[in-house]
């Protein structure tokens, strides 16, 4: 509340909106515990969905349509079952996608596929009533994670979306997408998450980390890069991809993974991978059985890397890890990209399960073989 205050403040005031290079803050802004448990205990005695509405008259104004003029267009890989959301509309060499305000200094959240190939970017918003558009540039973006964070510059601070933890998602909870499909903004759909841990899907044959959340709220072409909130109104996914020969199935970020790589696309304008030096599996009924683990869950490490974190900290092959900083393992490639996405410097807690024994081992992440950390703090200006 006071946050919204001083920012109408600084409007009637006719002060101009703090600026990346002065603002120093968190990059993004989430309800706190307080508020989350009261619209949780809402929810459950009401028994039924909350007004839509409201969540969405809160929610649009930071919901902006993204058109890109581009230097030349890839065509899609054959076949593909997972077309590109970002699609021409308007002519050969433009295209459409959507991306929301995180902080008031005018940060957008968009995927990366959506400017990759972007000369020239405009982004549209609802400002104070009243569409306005305004040229963005790119901050940073990562096509690994298919993630992007782009720049404008208003005049006044912009309206945000809250970030939720999309930990916290379950199968069958409700979700509402806003986006700009087929050039039509502000367009507001209603599902469900379908599935959580999606990493057997692949959008155009990307390589990347993906652990897509999945959903049966209609999104289509123009979506790319828009959120998807949960009944809070705090965005849990960030829409990615959809399966043209089906219904009802689409794919977005988890907005987890984005907290991992958005403050080094803030800083540095991209994501320098972590590295432990471990070679791992998924672990079978078969495996487990042999290694006399009777619970679900974690990875086997089949190789250590010599002179490598793993090794420093004592991990040994036979090892299966069951938590990493606290969080179970689900398998090999949700580890994979919790340790790629993992600032490097960091140290990081494993649960390891070891002779019918749990053992705790601490390691610190280096950057991954070929990759170079640039200085820290780059950008000294950017919220951190």
């Amino acid at each position: 509340m006071a946050a919204e205050k001083a920012a109408v403040l600084l409007v009637l005031a006719g002060i101009a909106a703090p600026t990346l290079d002065s603002f120093d803050g968190p990059l993004w802004t989430e309800r706190s515990p307080a508020e989350v448990a009261e619209a949780r205990s809402s929810s459950a005695a009401s028994g039924s969905l909350p007004a839509l509405s409201e969540l969405v008259k809160n929610a649009s104004p930071a919901v902006v349509s993204i058109a890109v003029e581009e230097g030349g267009r890839q065509s899609m890989l054959q076949g593909d079952p997972f077309p590109d959301f970002f699609d021409g509309f308007s002519g050969p060499s433009e295209g459409l996608g959507a991306g929301f305000v995180i902080h008031h200094s005018g940060l957008i959240v968009t995927n990366a596929h959506v400017v990759e190939r972007a000369q020239r970017i405009r982004v549209t918003l609802e400002d104070q009533g009243f569409p306005n558009t305004l040229e963005a540039k790119v901050l940073g973006a990562d096509s690994e994670t298919d993630l992007a964070l782009l720049q404008v510059e208003a005049n006044h601070p912009l309206p945000v979306l809250p970030l939720g933890d999309s930990d916290e998602l379950e199968i069958a909870d409700w979700v509402v997408a806003i986006g700009n499909p087929f050039g039509l903004s502000q367009t507001v759909t209603l599902g469900i998450v379908s599935h959580k841990g999606r990493t057997d899907v692949t959008p155009q044959g990307r390589h990347g980390y993906f652990d897509f959340i999945q959903t049966d709220a209609s999104i289509n072409p123009g979506n790319s890069g828009g959120p998807l909130l949960n009944l809070r109104g705090e965005v849990v996914g960030i829409n990615n991809a959809v399966n043209a020969s089906g219904q009802g199935i689409g794919f977005a970020v988890p907005i987890n993974m984005a907290k991992k790589v958005l403050p080094q696309l803030a800083r540095w304008g991209k994501v320098v991978r972590s590295w432990l030096g471990i070679s791992i599996e998924d672990l079978n009924l078969e495996l487990a059985s042999s290694l006399g683990l009777r619970a679900p869950g974690g990875v086997v490490v089949t190789a250590v890397t010599p002179d490598s974190p793993a090794e420093k900290a004592g991990l040994r092959a036979g090892d299966v890890i069951v938590r990493f900083e606290g969080r179970a393992v689900r398998g090999a490639g949700a580890l994979r990209w919790e340790v790629a996405c993992t600032e490097a410097g960091t140290k990081v807690n494993l649960d390891v399960m070891r002779e019918g024994k749990l053992v705790r081992l601490e390691a610190t992440l280096q950057p991954a073989p070929g990759e170079q950390a640039p200085a820290r703090y780059e950008r000294p200006g950017v919220p951190t």
